[in-house]
C-alpha cells in the first residue's frame, strides 16, 4: 500500500465519521425546544470564583443583585481567590446593601493544582442552595438568567448547561483572534448542545453551567479531577455522565450569557492550551468524546497532508466538509441568532482551524501554557 494510499484511506474514513457527528449535532439542533417545566422556586446559590476581577465585578454583581427571582430563593457568593486588588471590597460594599450576597476568602490557594475547583469548592461548601448556578466574573447575565435556568430543571435532571459567546460591539473594528474566537466559541457551543439533545455530553461552559448540589456531591465534586488544571465544567459533566445523571441545555434566551474576549492571542493561545489539556483525559472520562476529538484532529491534519499526494481529492473532501459544517453552522444560527458579518467570516475560520487545532492540541499535551486566571 502505497503513501497515498494510506492518507487518502485515513482522511476518507475520519472525514465519514466526522459527517457521522456532524449530522448528529444537527439533528440535535433541529430537535431542540425551550423547556419551561419547573414552577417551583428551589432555593438557589449563585457561586463565582473571583481573581483580581476589580474591573468586571460590580456589572456582574450588579446583574445579580436585579434578577427577576424573588430575592428570598437566592444567594450570591463571590469567592475571592487571594485578589491583589480591590475585588473583596467591591463584594463588601454590594453585601452590606443586599443580605444575599456574601464573601468567602479563599484558602490553599497555593498548595492546589487548580485554583479555580478550589474557590469553588469552598464557595459550594457554605451554600445554601438545592441548584448551584455559576459563571464567570467577566461574565454578564440577562436578568432572568435564574428563574429561565431553574425552569429547565425536572425531577431527574442533575446539569443544565447554558449557552455564552463574547461580546463584540463593533466587529468590523476588533482583530483578527477576537474575531476568531468568537465563531470558534459559537461552532463549539452549536456542537455541544446539539449533541447534548441527542444525550451525547461531550462539552459545556463554566461560564454559563448549573447543578443540583446534591448531584455535585454525589460524584465527589471536584475531588476525582482536582489534578487536573481545568475542566471544572466539561470533567465535572463527565463525572455525572458516568453516574448515569439526566444533563440537558438551556436553549432559552433569557439563559444565555455574555463574556469578554480575550485580550490578547497570546492569552487566546494560553486559554485554548489550557483546555485542550483535558484532551487525554477524556479517553478515561468519555471515551467517545476522546474518540471524535482524536478524529477531528485526524482529519484536519490528514486533509492538509493529502493536499501534496492527490490534491483533486483532498479539494473534493475539503469543499463537501465545508458544505456540510456551514450548514450546521446555519442550523445553529436559527436557535442562536448571529449577524451577517459573522456568518461571512467562517471561511477564515476553516483556513486558520487547522493549524490552531495542531498548535494548542500540542501546547496542551505537553502542559506549555499556565493559569492566567482567565476561563
Amino acid at each position: 500500500m502505497s503513501t497515498n494510499d494510506i492518507i487518502l484511506t485515513i482522511s476518507i474514513i475520519s472525514f465519514l465519521i466526522y459527517l457521522f457527528y456532524i449530522y448528529i449535532f444537527k439533528n440535535g439542533l433541529k430537535q431542540s425546544k425551550i423547556e419551561n417545566i419547573n414552577n417551583e422556586k428551589p432555593f438557589v446559590s449563585v457561586v463565582v470564583a473571583a481573581r483580581n476581577e476589580e474591573k468586571n465585578l460590580p456589572f456582574l454583581l450588579t446583574v445579580l443583585a436585579n434578577q427577576s427571582y424573588p430575592v428570598s430563593r437566592y444567594e450570591v457568593i463571590i469567592a475571592d481567590d487571594q485578589s491583589i486588588d480591590t475585588t473583596a471590597n467591591i463584594v463588601r460594599r454590594f453585601s452590606e446593601k443586599w443580605s444575599n450576597f456574601k464573601l468567602v476568602q479563599v484558602q490553599n490557594r497555593e498548595s492546589v493544582k487548580s485554583p479555580k475547583k478550589n474557590a469553588l469548592t469552598q464557595a459550594i461548601a457554605i451554600s445554601k442552595g438545592e441548584i448551584i448556578l455559576s459563571t464567570d466574573a467577566d461574565c454578564i447575565v440577562g436578568q432572568h438568567w435564574i428563574s429561565a435556568t431553574v425552569a429547565a430543571y425536572s425531577e431527574e435532571t442533575s446539569m443544565v448547561c447554558g449557552f455564552s459567546r463574547t461580546k463584540i460591539l463593533k466587529w468590523i473594528k476588533a482583530p483578527l483572534f477576537q474575531k476568531f474566537e468568537h465563531f470558534d466559541f459559537l461552532v463549539m457551543f452549536f456542537a455541544a448542545s446539539g449533541a447534548i439533545v441527542k444525550n451525547k455530553y461531550f462539552s459545556c461552559s463554566g461560564q454559563n453551567i448549573s447543578y443540583r448540589k446534591k448531584a455535585f456531591y454525589e460524584v465527589g465534586g471536584f475531588k476525582y479531577i482536582e489534578h487536573l488544571l481545568s475542566g471544572d465544567d466539561v470533567n465535572l459533566m463527565q463525572l455525572m455522565r458516568k453516574k448515569k445523571m439526566k444533563i440537558k441545555f438551556s436553549f432559552s434566551p433569557h439563559t444565555f450569557a455574555y463574556t469578554k474576549p480575550i485580550e490578547s492571542i497570546k492569552q487566546f493561545l494560553n486559554q485554548r492550551s489550557r483546555w485542550a489539556s483535558n484532551f487525554k483525559w477524556q479517553f478515561v472520562l468519555n471515551p467517545e468524546f476522546f474518540f471524535y476529538l482524536v478524529d477531528v484532529l485526524v482529519l484536519n491534519i490528514s486533509l492538509l497532508i493529502l493536499l501534496f499526494y492527490n490534491w483533486k481529492f483532498a479539494i473534493l473532501l475539503i469543499i463537501t466538509k465545508i458544505i456540510f459544517e456551514y450548514r450546521f453552522f446555519i442550523e445553529g444560527t436559527k436557535i442562536f441568532p448571529v449577524n451577517k458579518e459573522v456568518k461571512k467570516f467562517y471561511l477564515v475560520w476553516y483556513l486558520l482551524q487547522p493549524f490552531y487545532l495542531m498548535l494548542v492540541t500540542i501546547q496542551g499535551q505537553l502542559s506549555l501554557f499556565k493559569w492566567q486566571g482567565r476561563k
